[in-house]
């Protein structure tokens, strides 16, 4: 296992790209406490889509962190998520 822990940081593009050409797998993890964090992830899965032709072939897992807060402390709604991950990303051939 190897683990990419970028934490919102870009730091590091060349590890991002080594780790991307090399998954097996990946799972992408957002806080539902931050907007931000789901926009960093969507530009993972982009990189992801961008540099792996079988990226459809690659299981992929969107995890949404701190799901147990109450909902008034959540500023990204599942619905969001859903809609996102359902209607955006592309259909599987």
């Amino acid at each position: 296992v190897d683990v990419l822990d970028t934490s919102g940081d870009m730091q590091f593009p060349a590890m991002r790209r080594l780790s991307i050409a090399t998954a097996h797998a990946f799972l992408l993890v957002y806080s539902t406490t931050s907007e931000p964090s789901l926009g960093c992830v969507k530009q993972c899965f982009e990189e992801i889509r961008e540099q792996r032709a079988d990226y459809q072939d690659i299981p992929i897992v969107i995890v949404g962190n701190k799901s147990d807060l109450s909902v008034k402390h959540r500023e990204v709604r599942i619905e969001d998520v859903s809609e996102w991950v359902f209607c955006e990303l592309p259909k599987l051939k």
